[in-house]
């Protein structure tokens, strides 16, 4: 799942912390579930994630990637966040890291067979969650087509605009996926 903590830096245009959250998800969730939902939303929201590989050396006898070289190569990733080094790292994750990758599948299988904890909300809920989200969104609609009515008569920007823009914008996309969460 996608925190709001992340869907705020990309909302926010951080790419510093974007790319500093993506590094730590290799090593959070090495099954690479989590960061791949997380750069699956980063590449729609923010344009210009990734930079061109810069070349840089790349270990790739595997007999020496360990801690160190892992480490080192997460490191590099947020000088250089290319997809050259994600695909890099992805191997050095998985050989490094596979004892405890094996223990996250075991585990999920474990609790894929018991019973489900997580109760579904009842129809009406949804219903309620998706009308919601719904006057969510026709309300910051309307914002938004306030802010540029008035900014087209005067012919100008005020930095209070684009504020007003951003905070309806992230209602907008909050409201989205609430809606498209109670389908």
């Amino acid at each position: 799942m996608v925190s709001q903590e992340f869907k705020t830096a990309v909302s926010d245009k951080n790419l510093l912390r974007t790319r500093i959250m993506l590094k730590d998800s290799f090593v959070v969730d090495p099954t690479f579930a989590q960061l791949d939902e997380l750069l699956s939303y980063a590449k729609v929201y923010l344009p210009g994630l990734f930079v061109p590989f810069d070349g840089e050396y790349l270990e790739n006898d595997k007999t020496k990637w360990n801690d160190n070289v892992m480490n080192e190569e997460l490191v590099h990733l947020v000088t250089n966040f290319s997809e050259t080094r994600i695909n890099h790292l992805r191997k050095v994750v998985s050989k490094v890291l596979e004892p405890e990758i094996a223990k996250i599948y075991r585990k999920r299988r474990g609790q894929s067979t018991g019973p489900s904890v997580r109760r579904e909300s009842s129809p009406q809920t949804r219903e309620a969650t998706r009308r919601k989200a719904l006057r969510i969104l026709q309300n910051e609609g309307g914002k938004i087509q306030n802010i540029m009515t008035e900014v087209t008569s005067r012919h100008t920007w005020k930095p209070s605009n684009v504020d007003d823009m951003e905070r309806a914008a992230r209602e907008i996309l909050k409201a989205a996926q609430d809606y498209k969460n109670n389908r």
